[in-house]
């Protein structure tokens, strides 16, 4: 009976490493940077953004995932102290499009941002006096398209390569949000 037993638990275990592992979630910290513009007369943003953020999606069958993700873009005025600042999160919807060492993935994200914008508007910056400034603070609904580059590392572990553009539908601020294409690099810990 031992012989039978240790023979079945023998074979199961060499039938599940024989199998491909099969991922349910991935997820992780991702680093950007971009260029991005917008319309504002007087406080444009017309240049580099920095930021981090983050993704987490489970597997939906072979190709789709559904998951969350978020970032923080930050732009620093250069004639002064000023930042524009947009944090934004939501749903994310993905496609893979092959599950080899290499894998390229399409997504769209929605959801929701705030946009804090302060620009100093003249004054001694060094002082500890207050100088006069322009601080608007806003929510706005957006789109993220996004194509990115995956590459396996190990079974758990995956570099990521992204490129996306955020889409602003039906804001009242339209001319005080920035888009343009922003690169992301980071690791994906898979399970």
């Amino acid at each position: 009976m031992r012989k039978i037993i240790f023979g079945i638990l023998l074979f199961s275990s060499l039938l599940s490493w024989s199998q491909p592992k099969r991922e349910l979630f991935k997820g992780g910290m991702m680093l950007h940077t971009g260029y991005q513009v917008n319309k504002a007369t007087g406080n444009p943003v017309n240049g580099l953004v920095t930021g981090i953020g983050g993704k987490l999606v489970f597997r939906l069958g072979d190709h789709f995932r559904l998951g969350t993700e978020g970032y923080v873009s930050s732009h620093n005025y250069p004639s002064n102290e000023g930042q524009y600042r947009l944090g934004w999160g939501g749903l994310l919807a993905e496609y893979q499009f092959t599950d080899t060492r290499l894998i390229p993935v399409a997504g769209l994200a929605f959801g929701g941002g705030s946009v804090h914008d302060l620009f100093l508007l003249g004054g001694n910056f060094t002082d500890q006096e207050a100088d006069p400034a322009l601080y608007r603070v806003f929510s706005t609904f957006l789109l993220v398209p996004e194509l990115s580059l995956e590459y396996r590392l190990t079974d758990h572990i995956n570099l990521a390569l992204k490129f996306d553009y955020i889409i602003y539908p039906g804001s009242a601020y339209s001319d005080f949000l920035a888009s343009g294409p922003r690169m992301y690099i980071g690791v994906l810990f898979a399970r």
